[in-house]
């Protein structure tokens, strides 16, 4: 009987090296390089992700459609913390959500993009239960892995549970982590992928940047707070007669880059709500690179901090795009302003995003003019915004909540579900003034599949009652321009009334 070590391909043929062989592990390597196999016919998506905390990819494994989850947990991480993080890696078949056993990982991490990238990281990882889960200790100096290798591949083997515990400069500071990732093989640690068909994939996840800066107004100090979910805050500053903040971060506008990306922008503005005339304001104009937010581009949040008002700027792809085309060649950072609109009516929202951007919600009420004490019904859409903003079609789970000016809960409605992605719901406002309106989403619901979290996020927005329907208000404005010019004419006309 022939004795060796048996290297079976991803697609069954297989070869025998014989085991008192002192170069095992470089044959089977040549060998793979050597020999023309019939393959899997493994073809890869490769997709790009700025600013982002997960993200799926797929791939065709023969007869199985696989996807694979890459995702950075907690889903918002600050350089501040130094806090454990995790990485979480699951390939799994597509078809009926199962974990697919037995996979090995070369995973590479850089911090940054392009040529200015740091390279931290770069090993080979083996997992039998399918899902790897790298438990990263924030620290300077090396990189260290604790754990046990494996003689085939000189692999990091996970524990049963999947986790291998890793010590180093990850998540030290705020900014895009470049994943890189690429499968080995599947099913069996002797089973590899020849070289040429080795599915790999390039993934950008954020860590949030905190920025902390104490502002002076009318003889009072004010600790403000900016947290960066894209990269690190710079030429900070605050106007005190204008009441004007603004700040920017390095970008790059390159239009095909940013076509060829999943992108989104997040910037998390806290402001104390003792800063009287801005910190306790219900209305804002923000920017970016003198671009004009719409209202579904900026989530005022006054209810989660009794101390603090929360702001978020959630700026997505097709948002990008828009400003892209306006940005002068030589642009190489996003910049952003924000002063409170005093002279400005608020108005209902009609898109409310995440914060991770990850769903839209679409609003919309009848009767359009809302009024007080008057039976009003809120139909709600959930749009995948990952899925170039295809209307979700799955059932989607999700809480309700309605609060006053002063924070008072008037609605609350928990586990939801929006059939086919559209859920409505009835409301009845008790008073006429503005309300916030915060969708949060707990889950969607696939046939067949567990229920997937990975989604999750807060929608916000605003509800104005009474709100006179945007028709309404047209015809309104126009009739006053007709009186006004009525007006003027008739002032030129001598005897005229």
């Amino acid at each position: 009987m022939e004795h060796g070590v048996r290297i079976k391909y991803a697609d069954s043929t297989s070869i025998i090296v014989k085991a008192d062989s002192q170069k095992v592990l470089a044959f089977a390597f040549s060998v793979i390089l050597a020999f023309s196999i019939l393959a899997l016919g493994l073809q890869t998506k490769k997709a790009f992700a700025d600013g982002l905390t997960t993200e799926t990819f797929s791939a065709s494994l023969g007869n199985r459609q696989a996807e694979l989850l890459v995702k950075v947990y907690p889903p918002i991480l600050t350089d501040s913390s130094k806090d454990d993080a995790y990485m979480l890696f699951r390939l799994y078949d597509a078809n009926n959500n199962q974990t697919i056993k037995a996979t090995t990982f070369v995973i590479t991490v850089e911090k940054g993009i392009g040529k200015d990238a740091v390279h931290i990281l770069t090993d080979t990882f083996h997992s039998e239960n399918g899902l790897l889960r790298l438990k990263i200790q924030p620290a300077e100096g090396e990189v260290q892995i604790f754990g046990t290798q494996e003689q085939f591949l000189n692999a990091w083997v996970a524990d049963p549970g999947g986790t291998i515990n890793i010590s180093g400069p990850m998540f030290l500071e705020g900014g895009i982590y470049h994943l890189r990732i690429e499968i080995l093989g599947i099913d069996f640690i002797r089973n590899l992928f020849p070289d040429d068909k080795v599915p790999k994939f390039d993934s950008w996840l954020s860590v949030g940047d905190v920025f902390n800066q104490t502002v002076e107004y009318e003889g009072n100090s004010y600790n403000t707070t900016i947290i960066s979910y894209y990269e690190q805050v710079q030429d900070f500053s605050f106007n005190a007669e204008e009441e004007l903040f603004s700040w920017s971060m390095p970008f790059d506008w390159n239009v095909s880059r940013i076509q060829g990306t999943n992108i989104f922008v997040h910037e998390e503005v806290k402001i104390p709500k003792s800063l009287a005339g801005i910190g306790d304001s219900f209305s804002f104009v923000a920017t970016v690179n003198g671009n004009r937010l719409s209202s579904k581009m900026l989530a005022i949040d006054p209810y989660s901090s009794e101390q603090e008002l929360t702001l978020h700027y959630l700026i997505n792809k097709n948002d990008i795009i828009n400003m892209a085309g306006k940005m002068p060649d030589d642009t190489s950072e996003m910049t952003f302003t924000l002063t409170p609109a005093t002279d400005e009516n608020a108005q209902t929202t009609g898109e409310m995003f995440t914060e991770n951007g990850n769903i839209k919600v679409g609003v919309e009420w009848t009767p359009s003019q809302l009024n007080a004490d008057t039976k009003s019904s809120l139909n709600l859409n959930f749009y995948d915004e990952f899925a170039s903003g295809a209307k979700i079609t799955d059932d989607v789970r999700f809480n309700l909540r309605i609060l006053d000016h002063n924070g008072t809960q008037v609605h609350s409605e928990t586990d939801l579900v929006a059939k086919g992605g559209t859920g409505t719901q009835t409301i009845d406002f008790p008073h006429n003034e503005n309300y916030r309106i915060e969708v949060g989403i707990t889950g969607i619901v696939k046939d067949g599949q567990s229920l997937d979290q990975t989604r999750n996020g807060i929608a916000r927005g605003t509800v104005v009652v009474p709100e006179f329907p945007i028709e309404i208000f047209l015809a309104i404005v126009g009739m006053v321009g007709a009186v006004i010019a009525i007006q003027r004419f008739t002032r030129k006309i001598p005897g005229s009334l």
